[in-house]
């Protein structure tokens, strides 16, 4: 849990998220069974969640640097990409609301349910 707190803690605040960590977390809550493979153990939540979090933030820092080199006029970086990777990075970011709503929604029902 220690682990999950020092993501979070280490996050900017930035508003916009990646598409590839959320992608591959909304595969894995999508099918659990893809947790599993070959002959590793299968991964705790608190992992996948962590290398979900990761994601999303390392999609956030892409886009914000491609921004920047198009706002310095770098002849590489072009409109067409910095506007979908900024795209991407708030996708992911929502994904990533999206599942925490729906941990907490679940949280919550377990908690209301009568012993």
């Amino acid at each position: 849990m220690d682990r999950i707190q020092d993501v979070l803690a280490s996050f900017p605040g930035q508003a916009q998220a990646s598409g590839t960590g959320m992608a591959r977390a909304a595969q894995m809550l999508s099918r659990p069974d893809a947790l599993m493979g070959g002959t590793q153990a299968p991964a705790s939540f608190a992992n996948v969640l962590v290398d979900a979090i990761q994601g999303v933030q390392q999609a956030q820092t892409e886009a914000s640097a491609m921004q920047r080199a198009y706002q310095q006029g770098d002849p590489e970086t072009g409109l067409e990409a910095t506007m979908i990777a900024m795209n991407k990075a708030s996708l992911s970011f929502q994904m990533l609301a999206q599942a925490r709503n729906r941990v907490v929604a679940a949280y919550n029902e377990v908690m209301n349910m009568q012993v």
